[in-house]
């Protein structure tokens, strides 16, 4: 049996909408937000954190939050140069930084990690 290109197209329109229907389900059901961050097996809020430790300014960026560096010593992290420090974000996205790196950096109140 021979399918015109009257059935055709509208089949593989069909087709192409149910798998970008498809797609966009599973994004949305994989995709996870939270409010908290671990430290040294400790969970925080972003509030919670923003009261532990000291705020700082990178002005030639342009950007504040609170130092990792103070934050890391606050929560208890014995050894600060022993470690090494892994940034996970919230979309899967990982970096693996040094306390060298730590000292230079800042975490924003909207969950942002930079470094100068």
């Amino acid at each position: 049996m021979i399918i015109g290109k009257g059935r055709l197209i509208p089949l593989a329109a069909m087709i192409v909408i149910l798998i970008g229907a498809g797609s966009s389900a599973y994004v949305y059901a994989t995709q996870t937000t939270t409010d908290n961050i671990t430290i040294n097996g400790q969970q925080y809020t972003i509030n919670q954190i923003f009261y532990i430790a000291e705020q700082r300014t990178f002005d030639s960026l342009n950007f504040s939050g609170i130092a990792l560096d103070d934050l890391i010593i606050k929560t208890g992290v014995g050894c600060l140069e022993c470690h090494e420090y892994t940034i996970i974000g919230d979309d899967g996205y990982q970096k693996t930084v040094t306390w060298e790196n730590i000292q230079e950096g800042l975490l924003t109140k909207d969950g942002m990690t930079v470094f100068y």
